[in-house]
């Protein structure tokens, strides 16, 4: 797995979490994130921190394969993604919990190699997807307003686009919202 805009040595900085009050155990784990992958139908659920306040590799590195660009052969699709990235969809995730919503975030895009990124209809030049910053995703059975909706209502989102196709795009970069 190779760096993208970041070194391996940022991944040891303890990670900042969207609610300081949600602390897990050792033994039972809190920061569970659960994603399907809508190309090839593989699934992981698995937890990127173990105390909420440092990066708990192995599961972190199964998630980021699973953000991977499926599209090309592994050495160039995997990489680190964003851990910020990560905690945001794990936010928006825990409140969909919240509202008894029991789905995988389903994954249209994670990281995408800047010649999948040309492939793409519609991706930008210099799209957040190429850094591991960005993803498009959807849970099913929650409307795609409504998901952009509560990605907005995450205080560390950047970038929020709502698709009528089917997707939302949630990023790290500078604060946005469209609808597309």
């Amino acid at each position: 797995m190779r760096a993208v805009g970041a070194t391996a040595a940022a991944l040891a900085v303890p990670a900042v979490f969207l609610s300081a009050s949600r602390r897990a155990s050792a033994a039972q784990p809190q920061y569970v994130l659960w994603l399907e992958r809508m190309d090839t139908g593989e699934q992981v659920a698995d937890a990127f921190s173990l105390d909420g306040k440092s990066v708990y590799n192995p599961g972190y590195y199964r998630l980021c394969a699973a953000l991977r660009d499926a599209h090309v052969a592994p050495a160039e699709g995997d990489v680190y993604i964003s851990i910020t990235l990560i905690e945001l969809l794990w936010g928006v995730q825990q409140a969909l919990l919240e509202q008894g919503v029991r789905q995988p975030i389903v994954i249209h895009s994670g990281y995408r190699t800047p010649e999948t990124n040309a492939r793409t209809e519609g991706a930008a030049t210099n799209s957040l997807h190429m850094y591991g910053k960005a993803v498009d995703f959807e849970v099913p059975g929650v409307d795609i307003y409504d998901l952009a909706n509560l990605c907005w209502e995450c205080p560390r989102s950047g970038g929020v686009g709502a698709y009528g196709g089917g997707w939302v795009h949630l990023d790290t970069g500078p604060r946005r919202y469209w609808s597309g």
